[in-house]
């Protein structure tokens, strides 16, 4: 009688082990060119959909940021991509010849290689940030836009000097609330336009003025679990990020006050939903707003109450369950 006890609870706990679907883990790199871009694929395979992280920056990091997307893995794969020249990339890349189509084309590259290696997973993108500018300029060009299921865009900009606008406006808000009348001063006389911008913008001052009045108080990197995932669990270091950062300039001196994708969203015809931190004042809800305002049908904007720059990191339960609604999990 003991041993046919034990035999069935032996049966009901390998039956039980089969209801929960092993973790998935995959290690790839993708090398487009001179460039040598890793990838780690992270979750569950069960659930059919793949959503491929478009990190920030540029320059900055994905699978450092793996603490904050432990309940999509739970649910679905998760794909982290360091982007040419960001986080561990290594290779030979040329900083001169960093292009906005030229990420675009990394990113069709890899969108390829995941339909080809996971034919039954829908892919779904998710960017944040600089990755929302990776992902208008991918999604609006040739027929990349139906190579995915969606798009989760939190935070980013479709066009620079419309930001830049809103960003004028909104240190100019929270200057006057907060009392800081220098930076109100500073940022009033100044006069946007396409010809000017260029000249006019000093990221310096525009971003140290930004912060003092509460642009993003939070950044991930003060979570205790990011700086153990930095430390003992990934791929990526700091020096090899600031080794890849130093590489941006000509995105900051040069490409990114041509970018402007406005035109091109209004043609959009794929399923996207717009994530926003309503306190942000890198990108400000504004930007959020006159974004949907551009695409076509029923874009829901998911607002963020409790965060600025990173929800994901801040509210990262309320992420995680719009994040899977968003992809129909």
């Amino acid at each position: 009688m003991i041993r046919f006890s034990l035999l069935l609870l032996l049966l009901i706990g390998s039956l039980s082990c089969k209801k929960e679907p092993a973790a998935h883990s995959r290690d790839l790199t993708l090398r487009v060119g001179a460039a040598d871009m890793p990838v780690w694929v992270r979750g569950n395979a069960a659930g059919g959909r793949i959503v491929l992280f478009l990190h920030g920056g540029p320059g900055e990091c994905s699978y450092c940021l793996r603490p904050f997307f432990e309940g999509i893995e739970q649910n679905a794969l998760m794909v982290y991509w360091d982007q040419r020249l960001a986080g561990s990339s290594r290779g030979n890349a040329d900083p001169e010849a960093w292009s906005y189509a030229q990420h675009a084309n990394d990113l069709r590259q890899l969108v390829l290689l995941l339909k080809q290696l996971y034919p039954q997973q829908s892919i779904w993108l998710f960017g944040h940030s600089f990755g929302v500018e990776l992902g208008w300029e991918f999604l609006s060009t040739g027929d990349n836009a139906t190579l995915v299921a969606g798009f989760v865009a939190m935070n980013g900009t479709y066009a620079t000097l419309p930001w830049l606008k809103d960003v004028q406006r909104w240190v100019m808000r929270e200057g006057s609330s907060r009392g800081d009348s220098e930076a109100v001063a500073y940022f009033r006389p100044l006069t946007l336009t396409a010809e000017n911008a260029k000249q006019v913008v000093k990221w310096g001052e525009w971003y140290s003025r930004m912060f003092r009045v509460g642009a993003n108080p939070q950044w991930p990197s003060d979570d205790p679990a990011f700086v153990r995932q930095m430390k003992f669990s990934s791929a990526h270091s700091s020096l090899s990020q600031l080794t890849n950062t130093a590489q941006q300039d000509r995105y900051y001196n040069e490409l990114i006050f041509k970018f402007d994708r406005t035109a091109e969203l209004t043609r959009l015809e794929l399923p996207i939903r717009l994530f926003w931190g309503v306190n942000d004042g890198i990108v400000p809800l504004e930007t959020g707003l006159s974004t949907q305002a551009l695409l076509q049908g029923e874009v829901p904007l998911v607002r963020f109450s409790n965060s600025w720059h990173s929800a994901f990191h801040t509210e990262n339960e309320k992420f995680t369950r719009e994040l899977l609604k968003a992809i129909g999990l």
